[in-house]
């Protein structure tokens, strides 16, 4: 498999170079033919000399996505991982060869020309990736190629690792950490010929003359070595350093959310939500009365929860339970809380601290349609223009649950809680609190306005295909 993943990573160099291309060729004749009814141009270069000189730029682009770190050493990553990296290298490569017109102050280029570049290169480029990917699928499925994993370890995420890496036709292999330990060398369990991975889960890092013979084993033998690190490593994952007076200081910061990043951060939801309430107003309005309409009470149920570190504020929702039996003391009271508890010991179809239940009896008909649709978190869009919540982030948790947090539960309060987060779209709707919680440390740890997006994106698809809702 090694020398066909260097292939397909070869590929994609030629590859990227005849979809450059192509796209500054398709784009002088949607421009020259006026398909969509543009000014007519001033001057156009002629086409001969202008496919010679784009043949010159797309190599150009090609050094540019090099050094923008397109071709990585591993075809690894999901599709959005794959459609960031293409849109980030396109739009650096067009603005470095902006910045290079206008230095030459050279006029000869359309402007438009380079404004459908920039589109069609990203959708030529993302299908080559694709089709690429498709290519490796097929060719796994022939037997041809077919990835060879390791994966050493007994806990609960093993066997869903497996069946993750077996879905992409890998043959995976699961080895226990004792039997690690009883092997008389790596090489009795690891075919260092064959095996293409080693993905340790688990505290066998922990113990670190055997983790270290591991990884050196890998690291002779060509292997790629990955592990699935443990709350406790999430906390360093995010290292600044500095020299100070003479001395290297290293600061761990828990999350890139501080300074800009905040900024940036709070611009973008204000912006988004504002414009989301003007849009949804109808909607919500609607809603409101059907609640109304369905069940005696108030449309919005307003219960406090903890903030970011804790400060507690009133959240929004709509009513999706008979008001009698919901909780809070201008709602159901004390018979509401018993209701509750008892429903918690006799019913609960989630772990640890969270409590689900899919047939719950205090959901009115239209609160199990509002559940389905998520519909019923979007009064929390008004929260979100308090700064009291952001649109994406750890979902904020009741009260009574953060009294059981233990000391690293209480890290998920250290971004504002959001509207949707990384556990809506994992599609793990039958996880554990703490998977949930690796989950939400490895959003606040890798935060990024790009991050958000994605997980807005595929919000809204989780959200019409009614994944997980209940």
């Amino acid at each position: 498999m090694r020398r066909f993943q260097l292939l397909f990573i070869f590929l994609q160099v030629p590859l990227d170079f005849l979809m450059v291309w192509a796209a500054f060729l398709l784009s002088y004749w949607v421009r020259t033919q006026n398909i969509l009814a543009a000014p007519p141009a001033s001057y156009m270069m002629p086409w001969s000399t202008y496919v010679e000189l784009t043949g010159w730029i797309a190599l150009g682009w090609i050094a540019v996505f090099a050094l923008a770190g397109l071709y990585q050493s591993q075809l690894s990553g999901g599709m959005w991982q794959v459609f960031r990296q293409v849109f980030i290298a396109v739009s650096v490569s067009l603005a470095v060869f902006i910045i290079v017109l206008f230095v030459t102050k050279e006029s000869f280029f359309s402007r438009l020309i380079a404004a459908y570049v920039w589109v069609i290169a990203i959708v030529f480029i993302v299908t080559a990736r694709w089709l690429i990917r498709i290519c490796r699928w097929w060719l796994a499925k022939l037997g041809v190629v077919r990835e060879h994993i390791v994966i050493i370890g007994d806990t609960g995420v093993t066997e869903e690792i497996k069946k993750f890496y077996e879905r992409g036709l890998a043959l995976v292999k699961v080895f226990t950490a004792d039997a690690l330990h009883e092997a008389s060398d790596f090489a009795a369990l690891i075919d260092k010929d064959r095996t293409d991975q080693v993905i340790v889960v688990g505290e066998l890092l922990n113990e670190n003359a055997l983790g270290l013979e591991l990884i050196n084993f890998c690291e002779v033998n060509g292997i790629r070595f990955r592990y699935l690190p443990s709350l406790t490593e999430l906390h360093s994952l995010h290292v600044v350093s500095e020299i100070t007076h003479g001395y290297p200081i290293i600061e761990l910061r828990p999350t890139p959310l501080d300074g800009w990043g905040r900024i940036v951060k709070r611009s973008f939801d204000f912006i988004i939500s504002a414009v989301a309430v003007i849009v949804l107003a109808p909607i919500m309005i609607f809603i409101a009365l059907l609640i109304r309409l369905d069940s005696p009470g108030p449309a919005l149920f307003i219960q406090k929860r903890p903030g970011q570190f804790g400060k507690e504020f009133k959240c929004y929702k709509f009513r999706s339970m008979y008001t009698h039996l919901s909780t809070g003391e201008q709602y159901g009271g004390h018979s509401a809380e018993a209701l509750r508890e008892e429903l918690k010991a006799t019913r609960n179809e989630a772990g640890g601290l969270l409590f689900k239940m899919k047939q719950d009896p205090r959901v009115t008909k239209i609160g199990r349609w509002l559940r389905k649709t998520s519909l019923d978190e979007l009064p929390q869009l008004f929260n979100i223009l308090n700064g009291e919540m952001s649109l994406v982030g750890p979902r904020p948790p009741l009260l009574d649950e953060v009294a059981e947090y233990s000391e690293q539960h209480f890290r998920r309060l250290m971004v504002k809680p959001g509207l949707t987060g990384m556990w809506q779209v994992s599609g793990r709707s039958d996880a554990s609190f703490d998977e949930y919680l690796k989950l939400d440390m490895y959003y606040i740890e890798h935060w990024s306005l790009w991050l958000d997006i994605q997980i807005i994106l595929k919000t809204i698809w989780v959200v019409l295909t009614h994944q997980g809702a209940y």
